[in-house]
């Protein structure tokens, strides 16, 4: 089989805006999510650790405070809303939700849905010519 060229563009009208995406470990519950290839949030993500670095030199940087920054990350860049959990979305909701440490499993659901908007829907198309072209004679 051969894979159909067109099939393997990223949607980025969609990875920028976002959508709904269903995470499954929660019956349900849906975020509106951007991509995490997304150029602002890369950027962002980036200027971060290379703040830690001068920060934290060769040291680790610590979990609550990696988790803390992240969360804001996916606040300001990745996260739209969510539907699904009894609290309903709000940007400050999302801001407390997603930069405490005890929501560590909120964070990974949405960087999970997140990951999933850049996900490809590739296609095949059979090789026809493979198929068609005559036996070679081998002697």
């Amino acid at each position: 089989m051969t894979v159909k060229l067109a099939s393997l563009k990223a949607d980025l009208a969609r990875e920028a805006e976002g959508d709904w995406i269903e995470y499954p470990d929660w019956p349900g519950v849906e975020f509106n999510v951007s991509s995490l290839h997304l150029p602002a949030f890369t950027i962002a993500r980036d200027l971060m650790y290379q703040r830690f670095a001068r920060v934290y030199k060769r040291k680790p940087v610590p979990k609550d405070v990696l988790s803390a920054e992240i969360g804001k990350l996916f606040h300001a860049h990745i996260l739209h809303g969510w539907r699904g959990l009894d609290v309903p979305f709000s940007k400050e909701t999302a801001l407390e939700t997603l930069t405490n440490p005890e929501y560590r499993n909120v964070v990974a659901a949405v960087e999970w849905c997140a990951a999933k908007v850049s996900d490809l829907d590739i296609e095949f198309v059979e090789d026809a010519e493979k198929n068609s072209a005559a036996p070679s004679a081998k002697g």
